[in-house]
């Protein structure tokens, strides 16, 4: 049946001015060289990807008052970017700020006004640099931790450079004298293990680390940026409470401390005026019953108790990355953390509509209580219900401007519950990305109102008060998933370094009688886990409801009139690079091994491989097809189908096709493994071949399929009605790929088959839909509109009017302090 769309879902909502044309990310790196060791005033704004706390913070922040960078023109540096050289010889260039005219070109590939000629220029004048011996430079190529060494090194040309020494670079290594001096004066001191890794890539970020300790030992007088102080005071809670799970006549309450406590308790009824001197009397009382009805003396009130179970989290842990300023240092590692997480079951909930709760925890003795807040039991088919529809929060700068317009846009209490489709932070088992990085992007502060994040407009957004009164139900996304950690000295490393459960249970067998002589079954599963990957800390943090095949890690659970059906779709990120030469290859990706690591599995990256499988017969298959015929699916107004990678879209994460990878063994004339690469199959995509014939058929019962993961907003209609949207956290893109913007997908070259690879549009086939009340003018053809938003300005977010049947998209202009929220897009589900 169509349904029509309500006018509430439009008016007033459509009046903003909308900019015609997207920013895009054009490099703007220009020399402004001061002098070494001189900072310019700083009277710009931090760069978008690089606010107070954040890795890196201060060494950017110090190359970019320094005028070594002015970054992009979206206004960001790009940390984690590798450096090329031409960019590598324009940092030092700038840093030194020599009197310099160049001449005549020296390489063939960098010829005059080439970007960054004049850098180069000098570079090969004070033989910094000398080129290949084709006479060339290789302006784009990437600059290794050992090559960019001897670039600083031979621009300062110090007059010692100490004895230290690593177990990587030999005695032979032409980079040797410089790794030295880098190590000596403690530029950089290498890895925990004593290890350089002299081959590896350096990215802007690092380079950023290493300039600004430079300074330090060229300057040693120059001023250092004070760290940011923890607050102090009396014991707190972690977090607001946050609602779960809720069915007939009850609902869950979760929250988090970092101290134990005693007691724990939900208290509902009477509870607005309540003080912890109010409770302190019912304190005994409450502690050796489960729930109860109390009275406050004090206030003449009443209230209900319910005691709340802890469990403590057991994986969750903080490194030198974490962005908390006592966050361990460097050499000690991954080091664990302490978080207790408390939950109860409110029930008597029937007919009782909405009530106001709060909860307090007994720690150090106190009893600590959170603000009040309305919680309520499971929506009937009857009652409307407005479902914010996001993902990919981690850690990005626009989540909480994002998250504080929805909650402004519906009003305190307005959306009834959110499906978020994966990456809620960024390495998940590093708590602080959880509760309280000091960047204000942590994930559950976003959801609670509770960020405050100082945003490059100048404003400060402090999230929505979302979660305190809508249940939260979530997707796995591959930032969900932890690897490998046994041996690792970091969580970004270990984050990183996933390997295929098959890979590490056979490499058990090798060791089981060394780390487990007694054939303890868990001890093996603990093993093969801590060497493989694991979800453990994504379902310690929240209560899901679970089906018999895969637990919390896809269900289906109802919604007032709709359906949702979490799947558990993803794998691993690994980057582009693709050598054709096997000996060259330096790092693993999505396309190849590492040269030195082709006898070792267990350093292997495997490519992207697939977390949990789709494929037909599969348990997670089997489980869809019997979830599809059932009552509660077929029966519902609307069925949502959410997953982290979907079958549609237009961005980078699409591609390659979401199938195993096929290893492909290259061996010499005798037989000898020399490389190892990855081919992607498209006609092997799961998601196209096995998935879409199931949930995108004649008769079909799904309406939405809801999606994220390249972060931008773009949304497709099959043949059969079903809708595929990914709203995902836009504001933080990685681009669209399609005739209208510009821009095509990098793909490998030779000996890798292009035919597996898109380089635009969608791999599933179907055509994106421009949006229906504000597209964006295309790049190419400003006569046309583009048919997504891709932009590192504008935010959008979605909501699922559950009894109209529409899905409305916002979007806002981050960047105007003055903005409000637009109408981008409405369809209905049919």
């Amino acid at each position: 049946m169509q349904r029509k769309l309500p006018a509430a879902a439009l008016a007033g909502l459509m009046t903003i001015g909308f900019l015609a044309t997207p920013a895009t990310a054009t490099p703007t790196e220009s020399a402004t060289g001061q002098p070494a060791g001189t900072t310019a005033e700083c009277t710009s704004a931090n760069f978008a990807d690089n606010q107070a706390g954040s890795q890196f913070f201060e060494h950017v922040r110090w190359m970019q008052c320094s005028g070594i960078t002015t970054g992009y023109a979206d206004n960001t540096y790009r940390k984690g970017t590798d450096i090329d050289r031409g960019e590598s010889m324009a940092f030092v260039y700038r840093y030194l700020a020599p009197e310099y005219t160049a001449g005549e070109a020296s390489f063939g590939d960098v010829p005059q006004g080439k970007t960054h000629f004049e850098a180069i220029e000098w570079g090969a004048a004070e033989e910094i640099t000398t080129g290949y011996e084709d006479g060339t430079f290789k302006p784009n190529q990437s600059v290794t931790r050992a090559e960019f060494a001897s670039f600083l090194y031979r621009a300062i040309d110090p007059e010692s450079i100490g004895e230290v020494t690593f177990e990587d670079v030999s005695d032979s290594s032409a980079h040797l004298e410089a790794i030295t001096w880098l190590a000596s004066t403690e530029i950089s001191t290498g890895y925990k293990d004593g290890t350089f890794k002299p081959h590896d890539t350096i990215t802007r970020g690092e380079v950023a680390a290493l300039m600004s300790r430079l300074d330090g030992v060229v300057n040693p007088e120059a001023p250092e940026v004070p760290e940011p102080e923890m607050p102090a005071g009396e014991p707190v809670l972690l977090t607001d409470p946050f609602l779960q799970v809720p069915e007939v006549g009850q609902t869950n309450v979760a929250w988090f401390t970092e101290l134990k406590g005693s007691q724990h308790w939900v208290i509902t009824g009477d509870v607005y005026g309540l003080t912890a001197e109010d409770l302190m009397p019912t304190v005994d009382k409450a502690t050796n019953s489960r729930s109860g009805v109390f009275q406050s003396e004090a206030n003449n009130t009443q209230f209900t108790v319910t005691k709340a179970e802890t469990t403590q989290l057991s994986r969750t842990a903080e490194d030198a990355d974490s962005v908390l300023s006592d966050a361990p240092a460097k050499e000690d590692g991954i080091v664990s953390r302490d978080i207790f997480r408390h939950e109860a079951t409110v029930t008597g909930l029937e007919d009782a509509g909405e009530v106001e709760y709060r909860v307090v925890s007994l720690l150090d003795g106190k009893p600590v209580l959170s603000e009040t807040f309305t919680l309520e039991d499971a929506k009937t088919a009857e009652e409307d219900a407005n479902i914010l529809l996001t993902s990919d929060h981690q850690a990005k700068n626009n989540t909480p401007a994002n998250l504080e317009w929805a909650e402004t846009v519906f009003g305190p209490g307005g959306i009834d519950a959110v499906f978020m489709a994966g990456d809620l932070a960024n390495v998940p088992d590093r708590a602080s990305e959880w509760f309280d990085s000091e960047n204000g992007l942590a994930f559950f502060p976003g959801l609670q109102g509770n960020a405050g994040f100082e945003a490059p407009n100048g404003e400060t957004y402090d999230g929505g008060e979302i979660i305190q009164h809508a249940p939260l139900y979530t997707a796995i996304g591959n930032h969900e998933v932890q690897g490998r950690i046994d041996g690792m000295t970091s969580l970004n490393e270990s984050f990183n370094s996933p390997v295929p459960r098959e890979v590490a249970e056979a490499e058990y067998e090798k060791v089981a009688g060394e780390v487990n002589p007694s054939g303890d079954e868990q001890i093996k599963e603990q093993w093969i886990e801590d060497n493989s990957f694991s979800t453990t800390t994504y379902e310690e943090l929240f209560s899901l409801p679970e089906s018999e095949a895969g637990g919390e890690q896809y269900y289906a659970t109802t919604v007032g009139n709709t359906r949702l059906i979490s799947l558990y779709s993803t794998r691993i990120w690994r980057s582009g690079t693709a050598d054709s030469d096997p000996a060259a290859r330096q790092a693993a990706s999505r396309f190849q091994e590492a040269a030195d690591t082709l006898d070792d599995p267990m350093a292997q990256g495997h490519g992207s491989f697939i977390f949990e499988t789709l494929a037909v017969d599969s348990d997670q298959y089997r489980w869809l097809q019997d979830e599809l015929a059932s009552d509660a699916t077929t029966e519902a107004e609307n069925v949502v189908v959410m997953m982290h990678e979907g079958p549609q879209g237009l961005g980078d994460n699409v591609t390659p096709a979401f199938a195993e990878p096929t290893k492909i063994e290259e061996k010499d004339a005798e037989g000898n493994v020399t490389g190892i690469r990855y081919e992607y199959e498209a006609k092997n995509n799961k998601l196209l071949t096995d998935l879409t014939p199931l949930i995108d058929a004649e008769g079909t019962t799904v309406d939405l399929v809801f999606n994220g993961h390249s972060h931008l907003w773009n949304r497709f209609e099959s043949e059969h009605g079903v809708n595929y949207l990914e709203t995902s956290n836009v504001g933080n893109s990685y681009g669209a790929y399609h005739e209208l913007s510009g821009v095509s997908r990098p793909v490998p070259g030779a000996p890798w088959n292009a035919d597996n690879y898109v380089e635009q549009g969608s791999p599933g086939g179907l055509e994106p839909i421009v949006p229906s009340e504000r597209p964006f003018a295309s790049l190419v053809d400003p006569d046309q509109d583009a048919p997504y938003v891709a932009s590192n300005d504008y935010s959008i977010f979605t909501n699922l009017d559950t009894q109209a049947g529409s899905v409305t998209s916002f979007i806002l202009d981050t960047k105007n302090p003055d903005a409000q929220p637009e109408v981008l897009d409405v369809f209905m589900l049919d």
